[in-house]
């Protein structure tokens, strides 16, 4: 009888948890809504296709802000596949492997399409560290966007904090809207591409040998860079 109940309580407790996750993470009305109308959006496993001629653009490397970071080169080699996963990258260094600031905040995020859904709008979420491959959702919402062919801007009417030494930021890849991922690289940063579940923030994976063609800026520099602006 007394492990019983230490069972039942130890089950409430659990429950509690997930209730109280699943709190934290809210997906936006406007966005559960769509998930019902296109049921083809879930995936577990997070991939990419390579594009058989790449698209040649200018790159999150033009984003021109004070404290941005941009890892792209500017051409597109390949794009998502997995419908409901944010494809993006995880900005953790910036210019020879410096960290970025821990606790900063997100004040604007520039992105470009491969290609469009045929709407106005795309998702573009904000997570806080990863631990494990889950990391907190901070923000993911519906965003003015062309539908391909140029960089996107979008500044937070309130930036988006975020707690400890890294955070992610991407584009939820669903119905087509297609955020382009690049092999290419700027200033020897490397590669920091990565998928999570744009809903719930589970699965992370980085992508092997590829940089989403996502650019974010902020208070995310130390002090000492500040005044840099990404070439």
């Amino acid at each position: 009888m007394k492990r019983s109940l230490i069972f039942l309580v130890a089950l409430a407790l659990c429950c509690g948890a997930a209730t109280t996750l699943m709190a934290e993470r809210p997906v936006p009305a406007e966005k559960a809504d769509y998930m019902a109308a296109h049921p083809e959006a879930k995936g577990a496993t997070a991939a990419t296709r390579a594009l058989e001629t790449p698209i040649q653009t200018a790159g999150t490397k033009s984003f021109r802000a004070v404290g941005a970071i941009a890892y792209d080169d500017g051409t597109v080699t390949a794009v998502p596949t997995v419908s409901s996963f944010c494809y993006g990258n995880q900005f953790n260094t910036f210019s020879a492997g410096n960290p970025v600031m821990a606790s900063g905040t997100v004040a604007t995020v520039a992105f470009f399409m491969a290609t469009g859904a045929g709407t106005d709008n795309v998702f573009l979420s904000v997570f806080g560290p990863v631990v494990g491959t889950t990391a907190p959702v901070l923000t993911s919402a519906s965003v003015p966007a062309t539908a391909a062919g140029a960089i996107n801007t979008h500044v937070f009417a309130t930036p988006i904090a975020y707690t400890g030494s890294s955070f992610l930021a991407g584009i939820w890849y669903i119905a087509g809207d297609t955020v382009g991922l690049g092999s290419g690289t700027v200033a020897g940063q490397g590669h920091h591409g990565m998928s999570i579940n744009d809903v719930v923030g589970t699965g992370f994976a980085p992508l092997s040998s590829l940089n989403a063609l996502v650019a974010a800026a902020g208070d995310i520099l130390p002090v000492e860079l500040m005044t840099f602006t990404v070439q």
